[in-house]
């Protein structure tokens, strides 16, 4: 098992996924697309740190073939 990636809002996102705060609440946070930036908390919540719950890899795009002459 690998350790857990702690992230502070508004670092940038290493990857999509989705993320969960650390506090009891556990608000989840989904992104699309690496590069955003994490949220703030929502008010009240006593998080530090976003954490990687089921994150996927980037996916490489299909490769085009030739176009037609």
């Amino acid at each position: 098992m690998t350790p857990t990636e702690n992230h502070a809002p508004g670092a940038y996102t290493p990857k999509a996924g989705t993320f969960v705060c650390d506090c009891s609440g556990a608000h989840l946070w989904r992104i699309d697309l690496a590069g955003h930036l994490f949220p703030a908390f929502p008010p009240g919540c006593s998080g530090r740190s976003w954490q990687e719950r089921d994150a996927t890899a980037a996916e490489s795009a299909a490769v085009e073939a030739d176009p037609l002459p």
